[in-house]
């Protein structure tokens, strides 16, 4: 009798050296499709998600440099002495919206003037803090910081000086505007430094 040895008697093939059963090759294939499906799920989900909050992605509330254009200006700065007015040209970003171009003029207004001969208008440290148009009635409210008040030197010339400076910014650049009311941290103030009132609104081009 001769014994078969290293070989499949039925089908010739080396023994030991089965390939896989058709049942092994269908579980394999589940097994990759579903891999392939949790991948799909995943990148769909990522997609949809956006990106993180973090991306370095600017906020639209912040957006002041998303300018559409450059806008030429007029700011508004007193004599070193006191008897006058000096206009400055300047050009500055614009989005083509009031509020926004609005915020950026009276930014580089507190900011102080480049020419010589010219004062700031305003205390040091004051800044814009909002600026709010009703196209109804065209009026405008304007929001500033505490140092508004806080920081400014006091006498009747003065004050007229800082609101002469607002007010005719305003009234050369935005002639749409026909009131203008002056918030200092969000609230009404009585008076600027204890001459003059800021109760009541303003009419810009009355002070050109």
């Amino acid at each position: 009798m001769i014994l078969a040895s290293g070989s499949d008697s039925s089908s010739g093939r080396p023994a030991g050296r089965r390939g896989p059963r058709p049942r092994d090759r269908r579980l394999w294939w589940i097994v990759a499709l579903l891999a392939l499906a949790v991948v799909a799920i995943l990148v769909l989900m990522d997609r949809r998600a956006g990106p993180p909050p973090d991306a370095g992605f600017p906020l639209a509330e912040h957006d002041l440099e998303a300018s559409s254009g450059d806008r030429a200006v007029v700011l508004v700065f007193p004599n070193w002495d006191g008897t006058g007015f000096v206009n400055e040209e300047r050009q500055l970003p614009s989005r083509n919206e009031l509020e926004s171009d609005l915020l950026a003029v009276m930014a580089a207004l507190c900011a102080g003037p480049t020419l010589s001969g010219a004062v700031a208008a305003l205390p040091p440290g004051t800044r814009p803090l909002g600026a709010f148009y009703n196209e109804d009635d065209g009026s405008v409210l304007l929001d500033f910081s505490p140092e508004l008040v806080t920081n400014h030197q006091g006498g009747t010339a003065a004050e007229h000086g800082t609101l002469t400076a607002i007010l005719r910014t305003v009234a050369l650049n935005f002639p749409e505007v026909r009131l203008c009311f002056l918030l200092v941290d969000g609230a009404q103030s009585e008076t600027l430094a204890g001459h003059l009132s800021l109760d009541q609104p303003f009419q810009p081009r009355r002070w050109l």
